[in-house]
């Protein structure tokens, strides 16, 4: 039947089917071309992901012992009379703890009824809008201003929260103690949370026959560290917590090194004790530290190092940028 065509048909028919083959191979070339290019760029991603997972630091303790090394030099003859806790999220595994032991916390101790409160008020147990009656037994000395208002004037849970820590208000604290059910009470509390090395004895100034408070920077660490990944209470409460930490009105030791930081923490004194801790924030990276001290040779010096250990840390923290 072919041969019976005319030869332009023939022609014209050979044309097509050359065409035909022609355009065959192209497309066939060029979904085989497009399939490879995607190969290619999927494994070029994930070779690209690979090398970033390598580059990027995981957590460890490899510079743990030059810092203790740094700390030790920084105290100099006074090493024994401080304690120093820090931890790097994201970039220890665990944290550095340079001579831990239970000392004498002074206002540092009201961090732990702080956290007291918040778990009762997560519970329900009360709430942040209950009024508290200001008592002549929980009256005292010292900073604060809630002695101020005069007996028997109603203040609302939250506020005496703030004042605790914001002024370190001691009457504040008393009330508090009360409401979370006691000494015996907060004890409890400690000990279902691990807090061991810390203990309330007494009240705010109501120190009886020689018993004091005890707390480390151990406990307060890691205290601070669980407030910093919201797993102390809940997500809630724990940035209620930092809010008021951040309101702290004793800015002579971390927020006076750490200028461009922001610092979410608390201080306590009492007679040749000062101590500072906390949550620093940075532009690059965070870090929590608390340092105590006890019997320190004069105030002046005793900060001295003490913000010389956090600028040491700071520098360290925004050079390594590991978050």
């Amino acid at each position: 039947m072919f041969n019976k065509l005319s030869s332009t048909a023939k022609g014209f028919i050979i044309v097509n089917c050359v065409v035909s083959v022609l355009l065959f191979g192209f497309v066939s070339l060029f979904f085989s071309y497009r399939h490879e290019k995607e190969v290619i760029q999927k494994k070029n991603s994930v070779v690209a992901v690979q090398k970033k997972v390598a580059e990027k630091k995981l957590p460890s303790d490899d510079d743990h012992e030059e810092i203790e090394g740094m700390i030790r030099r920084t105290l100099g003859d006074d090493a024994e009379k401080f304690a120093v806790y820090i931890f790097r999220p994201g970039k220890d595994l665990t944290p550095i703890i340079f001579q831990n032991r239970p000392m004498r916390p002074a206002s540092m101790i009201k961090m732990f009824v702080l956290a007291k409160a918040m778990q009762d008020i997560k519970e329900e147990k009360y709430s942040l809008d209950d009024e508290l009656t200001v008592t002549p037994e929980n009256v005292v000395g010292g900073a604060g201003s809630i002695a101020g208002l005069g007996y028997y004037a109603k203040v609302p849970v939250r506020v005496l929260l703030e004042h605790m820590i914001k002024e370190s208000d001691n009457t504040a604290t008393n009330i508090l103690i009360d409401k979370v059910g006691g000494l015996e009470s907060l004890n409890n509390y400690l000990e279902q949370k691990n807090y061991f090395d810390t203990n309330f004895q007494h009240k705010m100034m109501l120190a009886y026959r020689g018993t004091t408070n005890l707390s480390s920077v151990k406990d307060l660490g890691n205290l601070f560290v669980k407030i910093y990944n919201h797993q102390c209470v809940d997500d809630f409460h724990d940035k209620l917590m930092i809010e008021y930490l951040l309101k702290q009105e004793d800015t002579d030791c971390l927020p006076s090194a750490l200028l461009f930081w922001k610092i979410a923490h608390k201080t306590g004194e009492v007679d040749m004790t000062y101590h500072d801790g906390g949550i620093c924030y940075g532009e690059k990276a965070d870090f929590i530290i608390v340092m105590m001290n006890d019997n320190y040779t004069d105030r002046y010096s005793t900060l001295e190092k003490m913000q010389a250990i956090a600028k040491n840390i700071a520098y360290r923290v925004e050079r390594e940028r590991w978050r």
